[in-house]
């Protein structure tokens, strides 16, 4: 049973590590996002002084509960994906070397082929089952700060519905109904999507890369550490300015209208690209690029280390 669901166990396995590592720096990415401070450092500072250690992770419950499912149901869908693929790829007879493109591992743009279509594939589903809980997510982050911006002096406690994950689930369906559950959902696919294409597209390809290079038939820690540090990275400096604007156009959901800044995602990325230029979108990027070396060289460590563990049973 472990064996025929080891693809699960291992994302799972993968899941919880990272969270537990990362969950600090998203905390301080979505508030760098969202609200501006000038440095990283800044960001910390008064972050831990005001809310003390466990303020940066708020709101962790729901993704430790549900990040190992998400992350289990992309790999799965990740790798189900890439084995029909290839189990009905109309050109597996033909060389790829040929022109024709194709879904076998013939070659590095094989690999890379194949993984961009299964990773646009789990990404959009992991999409639609997660926006709710990442919303939830960033008000928990934001309750503080969301609390000062309709105080008159500035020094407002967390609002009431803050307490909890689920009373925050509460309070957007009060004030929004169920589809409120939804905001952002175009740009959560958008993200996903694309993000998790690039990042499954890139692990695979250095990673085929590097075992042709070192003329073997199987990869080790090292190999998983740099392709799962190198695809974190690359994915991040493409799809941030979408998060920024997701993050962004998220933390009105629960703020008063006349409080609210955009009516679209549009418009809040015009206003942003005006006042800041390109630097805006990326608002905040540093703290995802400080993590995401290790934070994703962790992650496929642990995930191919555990797959390979269970195959050994």
């Amino acid at each position: 049973l472990l064996y025929e669901n080891r693809t699960l166990a291992s994302a799972i396995t993968a899941a919880v590590t990272g969270l537990l590592a990362g969950y600090p720096f998203d905390s301080l990415k979505t508030r760098m996002q969202t609200y501006h401070y000038p440095s990283l450092l800044t960001c910390a500072r008064r972050s831990i002084a005001e809310e003390g250690i466990r303020g940066l992770y708020r709101g962790l419950v729901p993704p430790l509960l549900t990040t190992s499912a998400a992350k289990s149901m992309s790999f799965s869908v990740f790798e189900h994906t890439k084995q029909w693929l290839r189990r009905h790829d109309p050109y597996r007879s033909q060389k790829s070397s040929l022109g024709v493109p194709n879904f076998q591992r013939e070659t590095v743009g094989s690999v890379a082929l194949t993984a961009g279509l299964s990773g646009s594939v789990a990404g959009t589903v992991i999409a639609i089952s997660c926006c709710p809980l990442e919303l939830v997510k960033v008000q928990m982050q934001l309750a503080s700060l969301l609390s000062k911006d309709v105080a008159v002096d500035g020094g407002a406690p967390p609002p009431a519905w803050a307490k909890s994950n689920l009373s925050v689930c509460r309070e957007i369906v009060r004030r929004k109904g169920m589809f409120g559950l939804y905001s952002g959902l175009q740009l959560h696919i958008v993200r996903d999507l694309s993000g998790t294409a690039i990042y499954f597209a890139s692990y695979e390809t250095v990673k085929e890369t590097l075992r042709r290079l070192n003329g073997s038939d199987t990869t080790g820690p090292l190999t998983h550490m740099l392709a799962g540090g190198i695809c974190g990275v690359v994915s991040w400096l493409l799809i941030f300015p979408v998060d920024l604007i997701k993050s962004t156009m998220q933390s009105q959901v629960l703020k008063p209208r006349d409080a609210q800044m955009f009516g679209s995602s549009w418009q809040c990325m015009r206003d942003i690209y005006g006042r800041m230029g390109l630097s805006g979108l990326y608002r905040g990027v540093s703290v995802s690029l400080i993590r995401a070396f290790p934070l994703h060289g962790l992650n496929f460590v642990v995930y191919e280390w555990a797959r390979a563990s269970i195959c050994r049973l």
